[in-house]
């Protein structure tokens, strides 16, 4: 009976030893540092009052936010550099695969009206078309089809 350990089984430990990182985890710790940017601009424009409540406060005047958005926004943006950096590749891969779909039901909802606990209001609008972007790239990434360059090919 073969046994498989849990780093094996489903990609998750921590890197060993640093080296070139992939342009899935590249982009991971860019959108992470990028998103928890935001998170920390959005406290300071907003501050922790009103925290679940629909606000008229707007990051660089396109995207509406509360405190509750905000860490939101610093949690997603952990969950990326955790993947560049404790993940394996693969790992990674799936991570950006499932932020990426959790994005793109978030802006489907959100168009639908349903997120005024994060201050999003229904419609189009700035922070449902950045959630849908950054969701159908999060799945291009971690699908794959950027880094297909980057596999060897199998030996005959």
């Amino acid at each position: 009976m073969a046994f498989t350990s849990p780093e094996e089984k489903f990609g998750i430990r921590l890197q060993s030893k640093p080296g070139p990182r992939t342009i899935d985890q590249g982009y991971s710790v860019l959108l992470g540092l990028v998103v928890i940017v935001l998170g920390i601009l959005g406290f300071v424009l907003t501050g922790f009052t009103n925290f679940t409540e629909m606000t008229d406060h707007m990051i660089f005047g396109v995207f509406q936010t509360n405190g509750f958005h905000n860490l939101t926004y610093i949690v997603f943006g952990l969950l990326w550099l955790m993947g560049a950096f404790a993940l394996t590749p693969a790992g990674n891969q799936g991570m950006n695969i499932a932020v990426g779909g959790a994005l793109l039901l978030v802006a489907v909802l959100g168009y639908m009206g349903y997120w005024s606990l994060l201050s999003i209001p229904a419609g189009v609008n700035g922070d449902n078309i950045l959630h849908l972007a950054v969701g159908l790239a999060s799945l291009i990434v971690g699908g794959g089809l950027l880094s297909a360059g980057d596999r060897q090919p199998a030996a005959a």
